[in-house]
């Protein structure tokens, strides 16, 4: 893990989040409200900083995800899925970071292994709900879920739980942190609470990928897909879905179909880091890694421990490209403009690394509390200029930047 935020593998948003977590404000939509109470948590540990605290909760959570993957195996070579899943690059790169896709990987993996173990219908859909309110593509789930509730009596209990516990979540809990200004959301009506929870801000980002694009789109997830157990892992984990065909077409058909689902959305999605969201579903994947070598591993006999070559073969080739260990850029970085700036600066900034790791650095860590940053490019989001303008003192709402920057007579600094 990093000692503190990091800007490396996708973890710009780890800021945001830890400063809501920590002062108990909204984060970035949808607001994540299992991930702010699971939050809460890790952060009153009394090791490291607040940061460290929450790539900490992302280690225990895909160690537990791990864990249950190997619960769900079968064979003495069980634990080998376990470990092909922790150690697959891009479930690995999310474990060490303050994110969300760590976590959603947990409560995938626990619907998937009470999906078999044939919990109670109640059971199953407050976690689906816990599960939604970490992070909102666990609903593409449903395939799973839905199977396991046709197979058994309590469809509507399943469906009370669920709304239950993710409308509690998106409900009073969100609300509740309304209390905290917050640069991204005004909840006081119901039109911008439902903006916020159904993240309209990025709607224009869903299946928005131009259709040229997909080619390359489709063939950088191929690649993706079979690097993450390493391609003879991809092989077995296709050969455990094929098996798994034979024996249950009906768990098979909705574990592929959960996963194609999970797939589309990280194709489909329009931004760099897109693929973060396969995460959730590469538990489903490692179950079929594990049919595939546990039928592999009866043919192999006594040679099966030949096997530990995937795990051992990914953590050599892995290793040096995820460990962030000594990764110091972001918070370095943060120190370095926080020194040289004047004293009541204004930091105008234009990106969300540079953004939420200053907010980071001031509002959790105490540093230059005299200092006011100012994202250019959020300042058209209503919300966020009438965080800005109240707490420099203003009351007119019709202020552009540039009259508020004039109306300061602060010192202003361009963050680059």
């Amino acid at each position: 893990m990093p000692p503190s935020l990091t800007w490396a593998h996708w973890g710009a948003d780890g800021g945001d989040l830890a400063v809501a977590v920590v002062r108990e404000r909204l984060p970035h939509p949808p607001g994540f409200p299992a991930y702010l109470l699971l939050g809460k948590l890790f952060a009153s540990l009394p090791w490291g900083e607040p940061a460290w605290r929450l790539n900490l909760m992302s280690a225990v959570m895909g160690a537990g995800a791990g864990a249950i993957c190997t619960l769900i195996g079968q064979g003495e070579i069980a634990f080998l899925s376990g470990l092909s899943l922790g150690l697959a690059p891009l479930f690995w790169s999310q474990a060490i970071v303050t994110e969300v896709y760590a976590p959603a990987a947990f409560f995938s993996s626990l619907l998937l292994f009470f999906t078999l173990l044939k919990a109670p219908a109640w059971l199953l859909g407050g976690l689906w709900g816990l599960g939604v309110g970490l992070h909102p593509s666990l609903i593409l789930f449903a395939p799973v879920v839905g199977l396991a509730l046709s197979q058994r009596r309590g469809i509507i209990q399943a469906i009370v739980s669920f709304s239950l516990v993710s409308g509690l979540l998106y409900g009073p809990f969100i609300l509740a942190q309304q209390a905290n200004l917050s640069p991204w959301a005004d909840l006081s009506t119901l039109s911008g609470w439902w903006s916020y929870v159904s993240a309209r801000l990025y709607h224009g980002y869903f299946f928005s990928l131009p259709l040229a694009f997909w080619p390359k789109r489709l063939l950088a997830w191929a690649g993706l897909v079979s690097r993450q157990f390493t391609p003879v892992g991809a092989l077995l984990a296709l050969w455990g879905l094929l098996g798994l065909w034979r024996q249950s077409r009906p768990l098979a058909l909705a574990t592929a179909s959960a996963f194609g689902a999970f797939s589309l959305l990280a194709i489909g999605y329009n931004t760099p880091d897109s693929s973060v969201y396969l995460v959730p579903a590469l538990p489903l994947a490692a179950f079929w890694l594990s049919l595939g070598l546990s039928e592999l591993g009866l043919k192999m006999g006594r040679w099966r421990w030949l096997l530990t070559a995937i795990p051992l073969i990914q953590a050599i080739l892995f290793w040096g490209s995820i460990s962030l260990s000594n990764d110091l850029t972001a918070m370095g970085w943060a120190e370095s403009v926080l020194d040289k700036a004047p004293p009541n600066a204004i930091l105008l900034t234009s990106a969300d690394p540079h953004t939420f790791t200053l907010w980071y650095a001031q509002e959790v860590l105490g540093k230059r509390p005299d200092l006011k940053v100012v994202d250019k490019d959020l300042w058209w989001h209503e919300p966020y200029r009438k965080m800005v303008l109240k707490e420099l003192g203003f009351e007119e709402g019709g202020l552009s930047l540039e009259e508020l920057l004039a109306k300061t007579g602060r010192p202003i600094l361009e963050v680059k």
